[in-house]
This record gives C-alpha cells, sequence and structure tokens, in this order.
C-alpha cells in the first residue's frame, strides 16, 4: 500500500473529501462510495451521509446557477427561441415541484431540469426546498440501503465480501450509465 493510500485509508477528513468530490461526477456511484466507506467503518456513517449530501446539493445549485447565468445570453437565447423559452417557462411553473423531485429519481434528467429552472426563472426559494427535500429522501433512502448491505456482506459474503461490493458499485455506475442513456434516446425521440 502506498503512502498516499495508507492516508487515505486512515483519514475521514480525506476520505470526506473524496466523497465530496466524487458527488460532481456520479452521484449513485457516490452513494454506494459513502454508504460502503460508513459500512466499513473507514468513516462515521452520519459524517459521510452528510459529507454526501451536502456534495450533491452543492451541485444541483450549481446547474440552477448555471442555468441563471446562461438566460443573459443572448446567443443561448437565440439558439433556444423565445416562443420555446415562453412554452418551457410556463410549463415549469404549472408543475415545478413535480419536475424537480422527478429529476432527483429519473436518470440523466437532473442537468436539464436544474439548468431550465434557473434559465426559467423559477424562484431560487422554491428550487432550494423542493431539490433539499427531494435529494434528502431519496439520497438518505439509497444510503441507508446501500450501507445495510454493507454491513451484512462480510457474513454473506466471507472471503468475497469486497467483490460482491465492488458487484454492486459496479452495478450501480451501469446502471445509471445505462438509464440515462435510455432517457436520453426517448428524449430525442420526442418520448419523454
Amino acid at each position: 500500500m502506498t503512502m498516499s493510500a495508507m492516508h487515505i485509508h486512515s483519514s475521514p477528513g480525506a476520505l470526506a473529501i473524496s466523497i465530496l468530490v466524487s458527488t460532481f461526477f456520479l452521484e449513485d456511484a457516490a452513494i454506494g462510495y459513502a454508504a460502503l466507506l460508513a459500512a466499513t467503518g473507514m468513516i462515521a456513517p452520519p459524517f459521510a451521509f452528510s459529507v454526501l449530501f451536502a456534495g450533491i446539493y452543492l451541485g444541483d445549485v450549481g446547474l440552477y446557477l448555471l442555468g441563471a447565468a446562461a438566460r443573459r445570453y443572448a446567443r443561448v437565447r437565440a439558439l433556444i427561441g423565445e416562443g420555446r423559452i415562453a412554452v418551457a417557462r410556463k410549463w415549469i411553473q404549472r408543475r415545478s415541484v413535480l419536475a424537480l423531485v422527478a429529476a432527483r429519481i429519473v436518470p440523466g434528467s437532473r442537468l436539464p431540469i436544474y439548468a431550465a429552472s434557473g434559465f426559467l426563472h423559477m424562484p431560487f426559494l422554491t428550487f432550494a426546498v423542493a431539490t433539499a427535500a427531494a435529494s434528502l429522501a431519496w439520497t438518505g433512502a439509497l444510503f441507508s440501503g446501500i450501507y445495510a448491505f454493507g454491513m451484512h456482506a462480510a457474513e454473506l459474503f466471507g472471503d468475497f465480501k469486497y467483490a460482491a461490493v465492488g458487484t454492486v458499485i459496479a452495478a450501480i455506475v451501469v446502471a445509471s450509465l445505462a438509464s440515462a442513456r435510455w432517457v436520453a434516446r426517448k428524449a430525442e425521440a420526442g418520448h419523454v
């Protein structure tokens, strides 16, 4: 084991930073990563979940702000078209909370829905409260389930526990990517 690997292994602070950073790349895998680190005792579960939630929520707010910043550019508005912007604004005003909650659950939909929320002037308070509640519920459920699995992996799989954990993480990553691709294809075909 290298010195840097030993330091990360023994440092809850370094693990917390790795959880936080991982949320900006693939959230579902980050949830699995944090829960399994907590299940193995490498980091305290409440600390792991707090850092995980903070990273996910910061990412959500960042997407909203990205959309809000994009609306200031005439080229972006021209590319989308004022008519389409007006229709989208009406649609999202009627379904704002439902759209935000659905975006948390449907893979591949957070970027377009959260950025559109900022672009279309959804009130920030509505966005902030709905995404915080949805993120807390969704992330909490996944974290708890994976944590429970991780706690029992040693007795279920014995010497193969690390292979089982790796398989679960790989399955989460593959499922996330596959479902995001499926949603994107449906959107291109006009079925979403």
